[in-house]
């Protein structure tokens, strides 16, 4: 099956083959004729842990087509309030006849419109060019079997997580798993992975795949990245798989995960679906059709809210860990790394380390920096208001029922989350809906607990909280 679709795409990206030196993709943007062409390299030599002796094929095209998701992700320009954009990629795989299939293209192209409201379409065509590098090696395993595969972010949920497996688990041994595009990201990972190990010892290994850029200066990079979640736990699964494993493990709160809209009109663009139950499901449903064999990734902190993976940091503590960690979605960077400390992420965090009673020794710029140009306390209004709308929606009725009636009526995705992963998470649909509403009330009772020691600062004691539609903030993941 070949398509084409350039005649009536916004965007095409024709990619050479995907290599780990002198890599190129030709980006046309067809609405101004424009052409240019961007220098893409992925550096896979760390995957040479694993305990498969051969490196599959198969597996070298997932991790193509994530780097050409990743590059097309932050190469085409898109805006909050646009319409759709088509973006069309052209890329050399292995197994042709394996991704262009039309079974694939549909579960792949509605993966992405879900995540970046987007549309995708894909020609793949057969690679002619020499595999890289790892994949001629034959290696014997240098790492031991049965480790949990994680992504690895470098975020205060990454290391909550890991803290929280590692002491329910005296032995098992865990492969953290991280990729990213720029030097800040790697030197995170690098950073809380060390300071973590000696508290481990023999217990933890790091892989990371990070993807290159060059020549693209001239090219303003996308700045709305929502494929990020995708690409990541697409390489997270090549990751998984070469160790053996059929699951990949996400550890992300469940008030993070599902992020539910601040308004009404929050859709698309304006609304990050990276670790959302239904995207895991989507990326499983797509590595499971090229494996051929099913493979899941899991979230088992989806019904935790950030407070509570914090406690087991809180109850050792480790407050040296946690502020190395980086939540804030777009940190100010001076002579030092500031996380703003107002953006949804920074006060999620906030929130929840103050909930766990643990001693913030994070720098924030709201807190310890020059005071910010605009009004930092948008998004602290928006969160608050949410958590006002959630009380009204709860504390209606002590009756499960009409609490998951009244919650649903406001958030119909959520009868979308039940529908849909109830079965993966071994629980029935009335279960989940439980789960759900204490996560929840959980969240509100520790909004409870430390919001004026949030606000300080932050709010007009006489402002009424009251926001208006057309405003956007969401809670990102982190």
């Amino acid at each position: 099956m070949k398509k084409h679709y350039t005649y009536d795409s916004d965007y095409t990206l024709h990619f050479d083959s995907i290599l780990n030196s002198n890599g190129k993709v030709r980006f046309i943007d067809h609405s101004s004729g424009k052409e240019s062409t961007i220098g893409i390299t992925v550096d896979d030599q760390d995957f040479k842990y694993r305990v498969w002796q051969e490196f599959p094929s198969i597996i070298a095209d997932l991790i193509d087509l994530a780097v050409a998701i990743q590059a097309s992700d932050r190469l085409v320009l898109q805006h909050l309030h646009q319409e759709q954009r088509h973006i069309f990629v052209v890329l050399p795989v292995r197994h042709p006849e394996l991704l262009n299939t039309s079974i694939f293209h549909a579960k792949l192209e509605n993966l992405l419109e879900w995540t970046t409201g987007s549309r995708w379409s894909f020609d793949f065509q057969k690679r002619t060019t020499l595999d890289r590098t790892i994949e001629k090696q034959q290696i014997l395993p240098i790492v031991p079997e049965g480790c949990e595969v994680a992504l690895w972010s470098g975020g205060l949920d990454a290391l909550a997580g890991l803290y929280t497996r590692l002491q329910a688990s005296d032995t098992e041994p865990f492969m953290l798993f991280g990729t990213g595009s720029n030097h800040n990201t790697h030197d995170l990972q690098q950073k809380v992975f060390k300071a973590l190990n000696p508290y481990f010892p023999n217990r933890l290994n790091l892989c990371r795949v990070p993807i290159h850029f060059s020549d693209s200066k001239q090219h303003r990079k996308n700045k709305i990245s929502r494929a990020r979640g995708v690409v990541f736990t697409l390489l997270g699964s090549a990751c998984a798989y070469l160790m053996g494993q059929k699951e990949l493990f996400v550890y992300e709160n469940g008030i993070g995960a599902i992020n539910l809209p601040y308004r009404k009109s929050a859709v698309g663009l304006d609304h990050t679906r990276s670790v959302h139950p239904l995207t895991l499901i989507m990326v499983s449903d797509i590595v499971s059709e090229l494996l051929g064999q099913e493979f899941r990734i899991k979230n088992p902190f989806l019904f935790w809210t950030k407070a509570q993976m914090c406690k087991a940091l809180a109850e050792d503590d480790r407050n040296n860990l946690v502020s190395l960690t980086v939540s804030c979605d777009s940190p100010h960077r001076k002579k030092q790394i500031f996380q703003c400390g107002y953006c949804s992420s920074c006060l999620l965090r906030r929130q929840a380390i103050a909930a766990s009673n643990m001693n913030d020794q994070t720098r924030y710029v709201v807190l310890h920096g020059e005071k910010p140009a605009g009004d930092p306390s948008l998004y602290l209004q928006n969160m608050l208001e949410q958590v006002t709308m959630l009380k009204k929606l709860l504390n209606n009725s002590t009756n499960p029922n009409l609490q998951w009636q009244n919650l649903t009526k406001r958030f119909l995705e959520l009868e979308d989350i039940v529908d849909q992963s109830s079965e993966s998470e071994n629980l029935l649909p009335f279960q989940m809906q439980q789960r759900l509403i204490q996560l929840y009330q959980t969240y509100l009772s520790e909004w409870d607990a430390v919001e004026p020691q949030i606000s300080v600062g932050m709010l007009d004691q006489e402002n009424n909280h009251q926001i208006s539609d057309q405003r956007l903030v969401t809670v990102q993941s982190s």
